[in-house]
Order: C-alpha cells, then sequence, then structure tokens
C-alpha cells in the first residue's frame, strides 16, 4: 500500500471502513481514530501502512478484532514513544501477532500490560518459559521482606502475581503449553505467594508476642496445607484456595506478650488471611476458603496436628476423605505438612472399607449421579454441567478412594496424573483413560478461556451467539469460517460431555453395579452439603412446621459429641434407619418438638451411633424411642438430666420381666457397699429403675398395677437404705435405743401410785421385754398400698416398739445417753431431710409424714403404745382410721414389723361400725371434690378418689374381717371384699376396670409432666400426646370414655352410701 493510498484514508474514514471491515472490524470509525492518532503522535505512514499490512493479515484470524484494536489503541497511548512500538512491530513480525492474540483473548491481560509499562518488556524477556517453584518462592519472598511497610508488602505481592500471571499466560495463550505446565505454572505461583505473605505475617506477628516454643524449648512449626485445586498442582486462573492451617504441638511464645500457641497461631493465621485477601488498589491476591478444616466453621481456625488426626480419624467423613485426596503442604514448615499427610493417608486410602466406608463411598456415588441430574441440564457449564468438569474429577476420586488403600501409586492429588495411573493401575481401560483425559484438556481450556478474560471465577459459556462464536475462535476453531465456528464448537462440546456422561456412567455401574431404590433420606443425611431443594422435598412430607431447623436436628442425631466416638460410623447407621425414623417422629403429635426431644436425649446418652445400629435390626425399639421422645418428658428428663445412661436405656428397652423387691433391695445393697456417699448412688439408681418401668409401661408389657407396685418397691428399698444410714450415723452419737429395763408395778398403779417420773425404783419391777427397741417405718396413701404413680409422695408414720434409753454401741464407749422417742424423732427427721431435700442430684423423694397421730404438732416418731392410747382413748378421728386401711410396714424387723400391724389393724378396725360413719366418710370425699377441677381425674366426680374412699369404707363397715379385706392396696381389697360377699361381683368387676383406667390415664398425664398432675390436659396438642400413649387413635374416643367410666363410678359409689346410710345428703345424691 503506497503512501498516498495511506494518507487518503486517514483523511476518509468511509475509505478506511472500505478496508478495514474485510478483515472482521465492526466498528471501523473507532479504528480510523487510533490509526490517525498515532500518526498525529509521530508514528511514520510507511509504519502505519505496515500496521495495516499486518491487520489484513492476523485479524480475521482472531475472535474479537475490535477488542484487539482497542486494547492496541490504549496500548500505544500508554507507550512512553509510539514511534518506537511501531518500528518493534516492523522489526519483529511475531510482536504484533502475539499482542493481538492476548488483546483478543483477555481484557484482563490486556488491562495488565497497558498499565503496567514494564511488564510488556518482561513477558518479551521471559517469553512464557515455565519457572522453577523454589526459583518463584525464593524471589517474592525476597522482594516482600524486602518492603519496609505491610502496604508495601501487599502491593509486592499483588504485583509479582500480576506479572506472573502474564508470563503464564503467554505460555498458556501464545505458545499454547501443555495443561500440566499452565495448570502447574499457576498452582506454584500461589505457593509462592502464600510462602511470602506467610513471612511477613509471621514478622509482624513475632514482634508483638515472639516466637512460639514447644516445653523443650524448639520452635512450634506451621505448615499451610492447599486442597482442591492448588492443592492437586492444577489450579484455574481465578479459583479460590481452599486451605488447611496445622501446628505441631502446645507451648507458649518467648516474647514480651506471652501467649499460648493456640492464641499466637490464630492471630498468625488471621494475619496470613488478611494480606492475600484484603483489597486495596491492586486488588486482592486470592480469595481464601477455610470451610474445609476439620469441623469446619465451627472449628479452630487453626488446629494442632494432633486434634486434626483424631478429628479425622473419629469424625472425619467420606467426603472429607475425598478433599484430601488433593491435599498438599505448600508453605511454612513442609516437612510437618508432609508428616501429617503420611500419618493421615491410610485413613484416606483404606485397605479395607467398613460398612461405613462403603456406604459413605455409596453415598459419594449417588452424589455425584443426582447432581449430574440435577445441575446438568445447565449444559454451558463447562464445571457443574452434564459431563463437565467436576463430574470427571469426582469419578476419578471415588476411584482414588475405593482403589487406593490397595493400589498406592493411586494415590495423586492431579487429575491428569490420576487418569494415567488408574489405566496402569487397570482401573481404566486406553480407551476410557484416553476419551476422558482428551476431554479434561478441553473443557480445562474452555475454563481458562472463560476466566482469563476477566478475571473472574465463571465457568458459564456466553448465551450469545457472538459471544459463543468468539470463544469458538479462541479455543482454536477456524474464525474465517464464521458462524459455523461456533456449531462446531459446540457440537464438539456436546460430543465431548457426552462421552463422559457415557464412560463415567459406566465406570460407576462397574463399581458397585445397579444399587435399586435408594430412599432419599439417607443420601440426605449422608450428603455433606445438600441442596436446600433437596431438603425441602425430602422433610416436607413429614409434616413438619420448620424444615430448616429439622435438617439441622437431623445433623445433630448424625454426630456423636463424645470425642472418641466414630460420627462415621454414627452417621452410616443413622443414614439406614433415617426413612423409618422419620416416618416414626411425623406419626407423633408435634413432630418438631419430638426430633428435636430425641436430638436432646440422644446427645445426653454418648454412643448415638449404638443406639442407631440397635434400631436397625429392632425396629420396634426404635418406634418406642421416638414414643418415649415423644409424649414422655418424665422419662427424657431423666436420660437428658443423667448424662451417659445409653446402657441403662438399652437394658430398659430389653428387659424381659421386672425385677422382684429382693433383686432390688440385693442391687442397691451391692452398690451402696463401702460407699461414703450414697446420695448419688440411690439417685441413680432411681432413675436407671423408674426408667426401666417406664419404657415398660410404655411398650404396655405390664399393667398398672405392677407399674404402681414396681415404683413403690423402688421406693422402698431406697428409704431402706437411707434409714440404715441415718440410723447408724445417729447410733455413734446416742447408742442404741434399748426397751427400759423396768416397768410400773401394776399392783402400785391400781392403788394410785405417783407419775412416772417420780417414781422410786421400789415401786418399779423389771420388764421381761427388756431388749434392743425397734423402729419401723408404716407406709400410707398410694405408697402404703403399693400403688404409687410417677412424682408420687410417699406418706408415712415413724413408730418404735416402746419407751426407753439408749446404751452405747460398745461397753465404755461415750455417747450421749438419751430417750428412744428423741433418738427415733431424729431419725425420722433425718430421714424427711436426707429423702427430700433438692440437692444437687434432684430430690429424691418428697416423705410426707403429717398423716402421724396429732399431724405436725405431734412427736414426728410414735410409740405403739402411743399410738394405741390415742384412738383407744378417742383422740383419733375416722378419717384418720381410713388412712390406716392403707397401712403397710416398709422397714422393720419381721417381729417388730407385725406388732405394728397388730396395733394398727386394733385401732382403724378395732371400733364398731356406726350408720353414721358412712355419712361422714362421704361428706369426707364431697369436700375433696369442692375444691377439684372438673378435669381432675383424682378428685374430680366419679375420679380415683371415688373408687378408694368406696373400698376403705367398705373395709372399715365390714370391721376388717375376714382378714383378707384388709388388703391395703385398691384392686386387691377390690377382689377379697367380693371374694367375702361384701361386693356384687358386677360392681367389683367395675370397680376394678374403671380403677385401672383411671390409674392408667394419671400414669400416662405424669410421664408427660403435666404441671397439673391430675388433670385431662385441655390443650389439643397435649390431649393428643395423652391419646397416643394410652393407644387412642382419636382424642374424642378417650374423652368419651372417661366421661362414661366417671358417671359410672359415681353411680355405683352413690349407690353404696345410699345403702349404708339414711342421711337424705346421701340418699338424694346424683
Amino acid at each position: 500500500m503506497d503512501l498516498s493510498t495511506i494518507s487518503a484514508l486517514l483523511d476518509d474514514p468511509a475509505l478506511a471502513e472500505a478496508r478495514l471491515r474485510p478483515m472482521g472490524v465492526c466498528e471501523p470509525s473507532r479504528v480510523h481514530e487510533f490509526l490517525v492518532r498515532i500518526a498525529d503522535a509521530g508514528v511514520t505512514l510507511d509504519l502505519v501502512a505496515d500496521l495495516l499490512g499486518q491487520f489484513a493479515v492476523h485479524l480475521p484470524r482472531i475472535s474479537d478484532a475490535d477488542m484487539a484494536l482497542n486494547n492496541l489503541d490504549r496500548f500505544f497511548a500508554a507507550a512512553r514513544s509510539p514511534l518506537s512500538l511501531a518500528a518493534l512491530f516492523e522489526r519483529d513480525r511475531q510482536a504484533l501477532p502475539i499482542l493481538l492474540q492476548i488483546f483478543s483473548t483477555s481484557q484482563h491481560l490486556s488491562d495488565l500490560l497497558v498499565t503496567d509499562g514494564e511488564s510488556y518488556d518482561l513477558l518479551r524477556m521471559t517469553e512464557g518459559q515455565p519457572v522453577a517453584r523454589d526459583v518463584l518462592v525464593a524471589e517474592i519472598v525476597a522482594e516482600t521482606l524486602a518492603q519496609a511497610d505491610e502496604k508495601a508488602a501487599m502491593a509486592t505481592l499483588r504485583r509479582f502475581k500480576r506479572r506472573e500471571t502474564l508470563r503464564i499466560a503467554y505460555g498458556d495463550i501464545v505458545l499454547a503449553q501443555d495443561l500440566l505446565v499452565v495448570t502447574e505454572q499457576i498452582s506454584f505461583l500461589a505457593d509462592a505467594i502464600v510462602e511470602a505473605a506467610l513471612r511477613a505475617a509471621e514478622r509482624k506477628v513475632n514482634e508483638s508476642r515472639g516466637v512460639p516454643r514447644l516445653p523443650d524449648g524448639r520452635a512450634a512449626r506451621f505448615v499451610v496445607l492447599a486442597l482442591g485445586k492448588l492443592g492437586g498442582v492444577e489450579l484455574n486462573y481465578s479459583s479460590d484456595i481452599d486451605l488447611i492451617f496445622l501446628y505441631d504441638g502446645d507451648g507458649t511464645t518467648d516474647g514480651r506478650r506471652r501467649q499460648s500457641s493456640t492464641e499466637y497461631f490464630d492471630a498468625l493465621a488471621r494475619e496470613l488471611i488478611r494480606l492475600l485477601t484484603e483489597t486495596n488498589e491492586h486488588g486482592i491476591a486470592y480469595r481464601v476458603d477455610m470451610r474445609l478444616r476439620p469441623e469446619g466453621d465451627r472449628g479452630p481456625l487453626v488446629p494442632s496436628l494432633e486434634s486434626a488426626l483424631h478429628y479425622y480419624d473419629v469424625l472425619g467423613r467420606t467426603w472429607e476423605r475425598q478433599a484430601m485426596v488433593k491435599a498438599r503442604a505448600i508453605a511454612g514448615d513442609l516437612d510437618l505438612g508432609r508428616e501429617f499427610l503420611a500419618q493421615l493417608e491410610p485413613w484416606v486410602f483404606r485397605r479395607y472399607l467398613s460398612r461405613a466406608d462403603i456406604s459413605g463411598i455409596r453415598a459419594l456415588k449417588r452424589r455425584i449421579e443426582q447432581r449430574a441430574q440435577r445441575e446438568g441440564a445447565d449444559h454451558r457449564d463447562v464445571k457443574t454441567g452434564h459431563g463437565g468438569i467436576r463430574d470427571i474429577e469426582f469419578v476419578i476420586q471415588f476411584l482414588q478412594l475405593l482403589n487406593g488403600g490397595e493400589l498406592p501409586e493411586l494415590r495423586t492429588g492431579n487429575t491428569l496424573v490420576a487418569l494415567d495411573r488408574l489405566e496402569r493401575a487397570g482401573c481404566l481401560n486406553d480407551r476410557e483413560r484416553t476419551e476422558l483425559e482428551e476431554n479434561y484438556r478441553f473443557l480445562r481450556k474452555i475454563e481458562h478461556r472463560l476466566q482469563i478474560m476477566f478475571d473472574l471465577q465463571t465457568h458459564a459459556m456466553p448465551e450469545d451467539d457472538e459471544e459463543l462464536r468468539k470463544l469458538a475462535v479462541r479455543m482454536g476453531f477456524d474464525a474465517a469460517s464464521g458462524s459455523s465456528a461456533r456449531e462446531a464448537f459446540l457440537a464438539e462440546y456436546r460430543r465431548r460431555t457426552g462421552v463422559n456422561r457415557i464412560i463415567l456412567n459406566h465406570l460407576l455401574h462397574l463399581a458397585f453395579g445397579d444399587e435399586g431404590e435408594v430412599e432419599p433420606e439417607v443420601d440426605l443425611v449422608l450428603d455433606p452439603d445438600p441442596p436446600r431443594e433437596s431438603i425441602r422435598q425430602t422433610l416436607s412430607k413429614y409434616r413438619f412446621q420448620s424444615v430448616d431447623n429439622a435438617y439441622d436436628t437431623l445433623m445433630s442425631l448424625a454426630t456423636e459429641r463424645i470425642p472418641f466416638l466414630s460420627t462415621r460410623r454414627c452417621r452410616h447407621f443413622l443414614a439406614a434407619i433415617a426413612p423409618r425414623l422419620l416416618a416414626a417422629v411425623s406419626q407423633t403429635p408435634d413432630p418438631d418438638s419430638t426430633l428435636v426431644n430425641l436430638a436432646n436425649v440422644s446427645d445426653s446418652l454418648g454412643g448415638k451411633g449404638v443406639l442407631w445400629e440397635l434400631f436397625s435390626f429392632s425396629p420396634p425399639t426404635m418406634r418406642l424411642y421416638v414414643e418415649l421422645c415423644s409424649s414422655s418428658p418424665f422419662l427424657s428428663e431423666i436420660l437428658t438430666s443423667n448424662p451417659g445412661m445409653i446402657d441403662e436405656l438399652l437394658d430398659s428397652l430389653l428387659l424381659d420381666r421386672l425385677p422382684k423387691p429382693e433383686q432390688l433391695r440385693a442391687k442397691l445393697a451391692d452398690l451402696c457397699r463401702g460407699a461414703e456417699d450414697i446420695e448419688p448412688i440411690l439417685h441413680s439408681f432411681k432413675n436407671t429403675e423408674q426408667l426401666s418401668v417406664g419404657v415398660r409401661d410404655i411398650l404396655g408389657k405390664e399393667d398398672i398395677k405392677a407399674t404402681n407396685a414396681a415404683l413403690a418397691d423402688i421406693a422402698q428399698v431406697c428409704l431402706e437404705q437411707l434409714t440404715r444410714r441415718e440410723f447408724d450415723r445417729l447410733g455413734e452419737k446416742f447408742g442404741i435405743p434399748w426397751i427400759a429395763e423396768t416397768i410400773p408395778n401394776d399392783a402400785e398403779l391400781s392403788n394410785g401410785a405417783e407419775p412416772l417420773e417420780v417414781r422410786t425404783p421400789e415401786t418399779r419391777i423389771p420388764n421381761p421385754e427388756s431388749r434392743r427397741c425397734e423402729f419401723v417405718t408404716l407406709a400410707l396413701g398410694k405408697y402404703g398400698g403399693r400403688e404409687p404413680n410417677y412424682h408420687s409422695d410417699l406418706d408415712v408414720i415413724f413408730l418404735y416398739e416402746a419407751d426407753g434409753q439408749t446404751r452405747p454401741l460398745r461397753p465404755n464407749r461415750k455417747f450421749n445417753e438419751t430417750s428412744n422417742q428423741h433418738f427415733f424423732g431424729e431419725l425420722g427427721q433425718r430421714i424427711i431431710k436426707s429423702a427430700s431435700q433438692l440437692g444437687p442430684y434432684g430430690r429424691l423423694y418428697e416423705v410426707d409424714a403429717r398423716l402421724r397421730p396429732t399431724g405436725r404438732s405431734g412427736a414426728l416418731a410414735t410409740s405403739l403404745a402411743e399410738l394405741v392410747r390415742y384412738f383407744d382413748e378417742g383422740e383419733g378421728q375416722l378419717w384418720e382410721r381410713l388412712a390406716l386401711c392403707k397401712a403397710r410396714v416398709v422397714y422393720g424387723e419381721p417381729a417388730a414389723a407385725a406388732r405394728a400391724m397388730e396395733a394398727v389393724w386394733h385401732v382403724a378396725y378395732g371400733r364398731a361400725w356406726q350408720a353414721a360413719d358412712a355419712e361422714e366418710i362421704y361428706q369426707m370425699r364431697m369436700r375433696l371434690e369442692e375444691t377439684a377441677n372438673p378435669r381432675n381425674i383424682k378428685r374430680g366426680a366419679g375420679g380415683i378418689v371415688d373408687i378408694e374412699f368406696l373400698v376403705q369404707m367398705l373395709q372399715l363397715r365390714h370391721g376388717g374381717m375376714p382378714l383378707s379385706i384388709r388388703a391395703p392396696g385398691t384392686l386387691d381389697a377390690i377382689d377379697a371384699l367380693c371374694d367375702a360377699g361384701c361386693l356384687a361381683r358386677g360392681d367389683a368387676e367395675f370397680l376394678s376396670k374403671s380403677y385401672r383406667f383411671l390409674r392408667n390415664v394419671e400414669a400416662r398425664i405424669r410421664l408427660m409432666n403435666a404441671a397439673a398432675r391430675h388433670d385431662m390436659p385441655d390443650e389439643e396438642l397435649d390431649l393428643a400426646k395423652l391419646a397416643r400413649l394410652l393407644h387412642y387413635s382419636r382424642c374424642e374416643d378417650l374423652l368419651a370414655d372417661d366421661a362414661r367410666i366417671r358417671r359410672e363410678v359415681r353411680e355405683v359409689f352413690n349407690r353404696h352410701f345410699q345403702a349404708e346410710s339414711r342421711e337424705p345428703s346421701i340418699a338424694s345424691a346424683r
């Protein structure tokens, strides 16, 4: 092109357009302006002509002529001498084509060349050749540490990255270097910058804190591990870097501000992250992701090597094993990193796979398949799309995990190297390896071209046809073919990703075959990061009010809280039962609270994996556990308040029958033998045994009579131990109670002898009964009848045989002599205090002695003679005799116990029945009803008290004869009254059945820990829980049965009292 033509072209935009459009320029006016500017800046016409000539050759071959020329315009504008630059292009025929290729491929690189005047010269000098890792590290470390302040150090790190990225991209884009070389260079650059940032961070932190030292004086070590693509030495241009920090031991720093190693390394890590991620005028160095560290965001930023190894051994999951396949030490003490990875290697690559390992790997396989189906719809995403980069990487890692235990040569973090080794090991055939490798290289090249364009972490191909054509040309498809380049590229992309899926599906099928249908709940438990939509779809069918909270709780169930227990095993067994467990939870009245309670109880137990394993073999046991957590706060509270009761719970679930009293007594005695403090033993024993009773109760393995009797026996043996202990303690202080050696002379008494306290020895005679005085505890109320419920108080009367004084335990031993009444009163007080006080273990039992003769105003312990005198002289009331119908000895030597019951029966049944007694008992009952809620099943009309008062009235009415009707238990007494002809069989059967029903309802209300322990719930949810515990499918049916039974009980009650009294108040009762 002659100079006159060039001159005319510069003067005439139309002529310029005619020349430029055939070269692929879409905006020739801007190019014309560029040419005019450089000519005005001193570039000669002959050099302009040369530029146009090179444009004609090279522009049609590049992806975006306008982008390239726009960046060239900026490059000329930034040049110190546009003329020298044009002359360079004339002299070096490769210089301009190379720049045009870069300028059309990456706006990011173009900006770097334009803004950094030295970068082009360096680029020409290095020509994109690879640089050794050690050289890069040494160079940037020296440059960074040479900076006097932090700001300058951060700028140095960022400039170095930009400069070296240009070099690497030159080798990639211009020299078409192999993918392994390019990704290795990008990874080495990251290694170097992290090392330099670490050195700068150490310098800063050490200034104020000193050097961390181990106890032996050696400096503590710190290492940075990389995972993901950086760990695999296959980093992208714009990847996040996944890091883990470790240090090797505890100690303190040696600086002015002494700190623990933990504090020091936490500060060091935070400073390192800040140097890499903080934005300044030069941008950032890298985005850092620390979420792959042990325990993720919940764990310490810098765990010790020992704690990290423990975490992976006990809590590590399959996805973490997959992640650690790519782990590599990149900065700090590399030897420490290699030591750690060598110790971790047997965990990552297991030679023998447990059931939990296989479960985890199967789940990994399903996640790969499901993710491909879920995300594969976006065919333009080269990373996550159908047959994309992640598909290949995940399946390769899957094969490495599956075979790496037996084949150590497969233990590499690099995908291309792994492909080669998998083929050599026979895990891939030649065609599979070749196809996957070529396709992987193709997809990674697309990824690089997308990211280098604007230095963005993107994997999505453009949707615009023209932008897609440009990408096709950058990938090497013929630019001259126009739109057909785009079509050819898309066809090749679809072919390669399709081939990937065929191969990968085949490989996954070979690994485990067709597993059949796996419930989504299983994978939800095993998936480390399920999509929100998957969580919602899986859990929404289980009636949870908050699906997100339910998922969090489910994950809690999958995690062992005790450090030495395996979460991997726990998760495996939970996944196996998850569908059935969630189904059982969903059938409870309130699934959300059931699941939360289940998590709380399970956390307190410890060893959740053992529990889930049991449930996998015993679905009925699992259903019971859900029931317990759904509707029995009383039992679940025992578990949550007493951590570690997993063995006790399992024993309860598997128990064949309730223990007999003598078995309970022997067990507790053995536990207490030799113990100085029996309080924790008693509380633990009570909790364990009540748990067993409650579990069998919920299971329906025992009727209410056996359940109540077992609860009474547990209380009795606990109070026996307390009584013995307190008796022994008092004996050390006061000696042993002894019945008086002398008694009044009966003859003198008849002659009006003086009162006892002033009698002389001559007025008394020796007592043939003088011996050790025995103590007797009399149980009354529900406790006396062996029918207490959960939470029941224990009504007692403390008795002793006769008055007298204490004697020393051993001859010549000092002691504080006292009366038997004082001794046994003190004993009773101590028993009540020990049992009833609220201590660190809670309250053992609420012991109530107010039913003793003269009530609260009377002596706490009463002699048998005083008990008889109290009633015989008319002080005893009818209600007290009524209460004594339920008397039973629960502590005392057999002969003393027999004498005590003889005295009790004398005062209870010795008085002749009078018609007015029925009226008085009836009025007592009515007064109790006046203050009762209508929903109260105990004191309300037709409730439990109706039956108890009726039975006790009949016992007194018939004078306790035959003796069998004196049974303290209500149900036993009903049977005895019937057998004795005192109660019609129809009434007896009805009362027995009704009493069992009402006591059963009461027991379930107690298990629910309801505030109103005898009231039918008025809240719909609580009523539903109660109905479920009682095996009613509808609340309405429970309420109907309750109303009917109580109505009929009242009718029977009124009929019997009417028959025993002529009082109008009874006769007219309804």
